[in-house]
């Protein structure tokens, strides 16, 4: 089974996950501050990427960026397997990844000999290595890929279809919008629907609701701006929170940590 992801974590996150017969699911919709990469070898299955939905074929590499809502939905029992990873840019040290032009998303790398064998090399170290040492290498790795992408741009780039001309432009309105929003209802007004089908329609397509999407948009926006040494309170208002109460408690239940101290750890 595909566990949940590992959100909040300093650690460069790697997995190689092979599943057999996995039953369809859709899983959660979620985003995080880090790039995350995976490499699909097998499955029937489609990767959907804020308002674009991709269906996966055998050498896909999805590159999701940090604060992108994404989730991953399993369309028919079949055996499963793909390599996950999660790093910060700037921790880890892959700059290269700003390489990759921003409009791709879903590179397949059928034929790529080098991609292949440094996702082969991420194997034979994780399996070889302690943990802190393959920490330490699997970023040199990811450096390789991104420089191969663009050196030799010899992989298909995957365009993928819009899930819904509303929901691209609910998406568009709230990130153009994100810290002056007063609530569901201004998206709804801009959009010339009700409340309640804007509700039903990001419940349908994006397995998400309007109000938690722009929650966890701030919260994350809030996450960096502490991160560079602003104040909470100063965060707090900039991010669109009506009280500090308020955005202290949503920041400590997703984050698991209060606003002051990640000002401190800055």
């Amino acid at each position: 089974m595909i566990n949940d992801y590992i959100l909040h974590t300093d650690r460069i996150f790697f997995k190689h996950e092979s599943s057999e017969n996995l039953p369809c699911n859709t899983y959660s919709m979620h985003t995080h501050s880090t790039y995350e990469l995976i490499y699909f070898l097998e499955g029937d299955a489609t990767h959907v990427i804020e308002d674009r939905k991709y269906k996966l074929k055998k050498g896909d590499l999805i590159l999701i960026r940090p604060f992108r809502y994404h989730f991953i939905q399993i369309d028919a029992p079949a055996k499963y397997e793909r390599y996950d990873i999660l790093f910060d840019m700037e921790k880890h040290g892959v700059e290269s990844v700003s390489l990759i032009p921003e409009s791709m998303e879903v590179i397949n790398l059928s034929g790529n000999a080098v991609a292949e064998e440094i996702f082969r090399k991420c194997d034979l170290y994780h399996k070889s290595c302690d943990e802190d040492t393959f920490g330490r290498i699997l970023p040199h790795l990811l450096s390789e890929l991104f420089y191969n992408l663009h050196v030799f741009p010899r992989a298909a780039s995957a365009d993928g279809t819009a899930v819904s001309p509303l929901i691209s432009g609910a998406l568009q309105y709230i990130n153009e919008h994100l810290c002056t929003l007063s609530g569901v209802e201004e998206i709804a007004g801009h959009l010339f629907v009700s409340e309640s089908y804007l509700f039903r329609l990001f419940q349908r397509e994006l397995h998400q609701t309007p109000k938690k999407y722009i929650l966890e948009k701030r919260l994350l926006l809030a996450q960096k701006k502490l991160s560079l040494g602003e104040k909470p309170t100063a965060v707090c208002e900039d991010c669109g929170f009506c009280d500090y109460t308020t955005f202290y408690r949503n920041y400590t239940a997703f984050f698991g940590d209060s606003p002051s101290k990640k000002h401190r750890d800055s």
